[in-house]
């Protein structure tokens, strides 16, 4: 009796952290698309103008799927190979809202990117 009470609570615990810390993906649903924009490159020391400098983040909409309210939400993706984040620091119950990353310079005009955590406090 004493073992199968262990075994229902490690059960528990275990589907708790795995729902809440580890796969925070069914609590927020996120969709973002890149946008870039060129920025021109001079460089002071020398009369011409170098390569062209793009600046990309990633902009979109986040949405709060359970029924609780979260604080402290933070999307990381990555853009040409450089880390950037963004962080909602409330969602209501059902809530969607729009982010945008921190920029990242790049020489790329299309950049690739990719959504790597969603990560709840």
């Amino acid at each position: 009796m004493k073992a199968l009470l262990i075994i229902i609570i490690l059960g528990a615990g275990s589907y708790f952290g795995y729902t809440h810390y580890i796969n925070p993906d069914d609590i927020v649903k996120v969709t973002g698309n890149i946008q870039v924009s060129q920025r021109n490159n001079y460089n002071i020391n020398a009369p011409q103008v170098s390569a062209p400098l793009y600046v990309a983040t990633v902009h979109g909409t986040a949405q709060n799927t359970t029924a609780k309210p979260l604080k402290n939400v933070i999307i990381k993706y990555k853009i040409a190979g450089q880390n950037t984040s963004a962080m909602i620091f409330d969602m209501a119950p059902g809530q969607q809202i729009e982010f945008t990353t921190n920029s990242i310079k790049t020489k790329a005009r299309n950049p690739s990117f990719s959504l790597e955590q969603v990560h709840v406090e």
